[in-house]
């Protein structure tokens, strides 16, 4: 990313940058998880499936896993990959980790990559695991939310490790680099062997450095949150295809979804725009420092990726069998029956109509290639929702340049939207993974879960698919609610703290609270957000974390009807 490091302000304003998004995350203590006993819901997994889904490594290529390490911490020569450094940003530990698949003792959703990294190891990845394992305290016990949303602070933690590359490079910090070659290189240390990972360090720390950057957004977002889909474009158009001028600020981020049911609805993103879950999947691996070619690297073929192909299929099977948390009375306190029935009517017949609930209405099976059918999502034009439309806005009105994949992926047009850019060279991606595997037609459907219509004719096997049902980008996804109650603060973007608020005229709403607390909040369903020193103030009055709209229903509950509907959002199979 030579084009950010080379220029003296450029390279002056990013360390201030750092400097501030660092300060802000890392507060003592800020959104750490230090229990040791964990009990888990019956969600269907095993605990060997449970291990499996936090530690298979997918393809990301974060950082080199013996560096990671040995890195120390900015400021201090205690290492950053210390438990009680990482748990401050809110990465949570597996305290039944046997070390088979996490050698390295490292939070959950990190992984030990078998591809090769600079200074000839690992690469160290990072899996959705890591934002989607949740944790709520309640009664003073802590329980683990599989599929859940964490309260992890990415962007804290991403900033925080650029700091600790920069100073630790010799022409920095002599003494810090002395030390990290030290723990690096072990018995093989020399003055030859010190000079040579210098300089591999250095061609790593200007990389690493611009793809932190990139991923920097102007404004805090927090625990929970991360502008995504803008991260991935970015990597995907900047560092893939080589184009700078691509780059655009991270600037509306949204909260991470909860993963049960992701295999069974027709779409999952907040905003619908990949059905297909491998689509979807590689999208994610991308986004996370996973790597493709887009002809930049002449010595391997176009379209070559580190997506780890037959990984991502088992996790969409292992996913399909999570099942949402349900309600433990006697963890989280008992339902009241009357009010379950209040709140059950009026769920009926004030949100059913948006919040597909079961029993599920389903796609029709005539209508896909294989039968199946999905539950179907309520796509809802984003004007008309009214929540803030920052995130929307900016996926439709983002324009990328094409460069050298103007030809063979946009019909010759140098520029196209980003979303459109996402779409294709992810599915072009995918493809050549699949080529490279030589997947056969049949597999080749079932990777991608047959999220294409029937064909008009049958016996035509020359007939193209056709991708099951097209996306909407100026939309937004309402899905069912199954397990809602551990997945605060709500909508999109995080901006309401808990159920009660989201029930209220907006006018009512919180315009700050205060988020990276996990213990429930029972009456009005959400986490805690009083102010504490160890939370992040989150601000509902700043653009991309408006806390408006979702204004439904039109008579407005009433606070009595607004805590009988919280009763039935518990456990809505209870009575």
């Amino acid at each position: 990313m030579g084009f950010i490091t080379a220029c003296g302000p450029a390279r002056r304003a990013m360390t201030a940058a750092f400097s501030i998004a660092f300060a802000l995350a890392s507060a003592p203590g800020a959104y750490a998880d230090t229990t040791e006993s964990v009990i888990y819901l019956d969600q269907g997994w095993s605990p060997e499936l449970r291990e499996l889904f936090y530690f298979t490594p997918q393809g990301s290529h974060l950082f080199p896993y013996d560096w990671f390490l040995a890195l120390e911490q900015p400021d201090s020569e205690d290492l950053f990959a210390s438990r009680e450094n990482l748990a401050r940003f809110g990465w949570t530990y597996h305290p039944d980790d046997s070390g088979r698949l996490n050698p390295g003792g490292l939070p959950i959703g990190f992984t030990r990559e078998p591809d090769l990294a600079p200074g000839g190891g690992n690469w160290m990845g990072m899996t959705c695991a890591a934002c989607h394992t949740g944790t709520v305290r309640a009664g003073g016990k802590t329980v683990r939310i599989d599929g859940g949303p964490s309260l992890s602070d990415f962007g804290g933690f991403l900033t925080a490790l650029s700091r600790a590359v920069t100073v630790s490079h010799p022409a920095v910090n002599a003494e810090k680099f002395a030390r990290f070659a030290g723990r690096v290189l072990g018995d093989q240390a020399s003055p030859a062997t010190m000079q040579s990972l210098a300089q591999t360090y250095l061609a790593f720390a200007v990389r690493f450095g611009g793809r932190a950057w990139m991923r920097t957004p102007p404004l805090h977002a927090g625990p929970g949150r991360v502008d995504a889909l803008t991260q991935i474009v970015n990597s995907l158009t900047v560092f893939d295809l080589g184009q700078p001028e691509n780059l655009h600020p991270p600037a509306a981020p949204t909260s991470y979804p909860f993963l049960w049911l992701t295999p069974k609805l027709d779409w999952v993103q907040w905003n619908p725009i990949a059905s297909n879950p491998m689509s979807r999947n590689s999208g994610q691996v991308l986004g996370v420092f996973g790597e493709a070619n887009f002809g930049l690297d002449q010595t391997t073929p176009h379209f070559t990726s580190s997506i780890r192909l037959k990984n991502l299929h088992e996790l969409e099977l292992w996913i399909d069998d999570l099942e949402p948390p349900i309600w433990r009375e006697e963890l989280f306190g008992s339902i009241d029956e009357t009010k379950w029935r209040t709140g059950q009517g009026l769920f009926e017949s004030n949100c059913r109509g948006c919040h597909n609930m079961p029993p599920f209405e389903m796609t029709p099976k005539e209508e896909n290639i294989a039968g199946k059918q999905f539950i179907r999502i309520t796509r809802i034009p984003y004007q008309r929702v009214g929540t803030d439309p920052l995130y929307v806005q900016g996926l439709i009105s983002r324009f990328v340049q094409t460069g050298a994949l103007a030809e063979p992926l946009f019909d010759g047009r140098d520029t196209v939207l980003g979303a459109e850019f996402f779409t294709k060279t992810v599915g072009a991606a995918l493809r050549r993974a699949m080529d490279d595997a030589d997947l056969s037609q049949q597999e080749r459907l079932a990777y991608s879960d047959y999220r294409f219509y029937a064909k008009t004719d049958p016996a035509d096997p020359d007939e193209p698919l056709r991708s099951y049902s097209p996306p909407s980008f100026d939309t937004l996804k309402a899905g069912p609610l199954l397990g809602i109650w551990a997945t605060g603060p709500f909508l999109h973007n995080g901006s309401v703290p808990n159920i009660f608020e989201l029930l209220s005229p907006p006018e009512e709403r919180s315009t700050e609270f205060w988020v990276g607390g996990r213990d429930l909040d029972v009456d009005r369903l959400g986490y805690d957000s009083s102010e504490a020193a160890d939370r992040f103030r989150f601000d509902a009055t700043l653009p991309g974390n408006r806390n408006a709209g979702h204004a439904y229903p039109k008579r407005p509950f009433t606070p009595e009807e607004r805590f009988a509907v919280i009763e039935f959002l518990k456990n809505p199979a209870r009575f």
